[in-house]
């Protein structure tokens, strides 16, 4: 039993290092990172900029390959990107030709959710965000806070496992 749970991890580090550059000019940006993540376990990786936090995220989602170690997923090698993580990105990462609507919708086609139980998981974390009556609105018309609403808004209405946030409060006001 680990942190008061019988439950198994549901995702696991084990040794995760992670260089950049060759030779003399390698620099590591992560070196032997150990953690176990469990289901409804909160995790806050802090540090100064630059020191990882980023490239642990992208790592832990398989978005990144580790240089060396292994991040395992409820007990199995992750090879690709993770299907049951989401993470809400410090840029947004929004598509500017898309609505606010059609924003999170696209996550869930993604899924393989089908058009009408999208558009209402949408709804619902458009709403669930306070973002309710900019449905229509385009990136641009939307303050950086409202945008970074819309990540979350998104990464909510997939209902993921593993909710990795990068830098996720950047762009929002203290009532936010």
């Amino acid at each position: 039993m680990v942190n008061g749970t019988n439950s198994e991890a549901l995702t696991e580090l084990r040794g995760i290092s992670k260089y950049y550059g060759l030779g003399e000019n390698r620099i590591a940006a992560l070196q032997n990172i150990n953690l176990c993540i469990y289901p409804s376990e909160f995790v806050a990786i802090l540090g100064p900029s630059g020191c990882g936090k980023s490239t642990l995220v992208r790592i832990t989602t398989g978005l990144a390959a580790p240089s060396e170690g292994e991040v395992l997923y409820r007990g199995k090698p992750l090879l690709e990107v993770n299907p049951h993580a989401t993470i809400v990105f410090q840029t947004f990462a929004l598509y500017p030709w898309l609505t606010v609507l059609g924003n999170v919708e696209v996550a869930l086609k993604a899924r393989g959710i089908h058009s009408s139980e999208r558009k209402k998981r949408a709804l619902a974390a458009i709403d669930m965000v306070g973002l309710d009556g900019f449905e229509e609105a385009y990136p641009r018309e939307l303050s950086g806070g409202m945008r970074q609403k819309v990540g979350f808004a998104r990464a909510i209405a997939v209902q993921p496992e593993l909710l990795c946030l990068d830098e996720p409060f950047s762009s929002l006001d203290i009532l936010s």
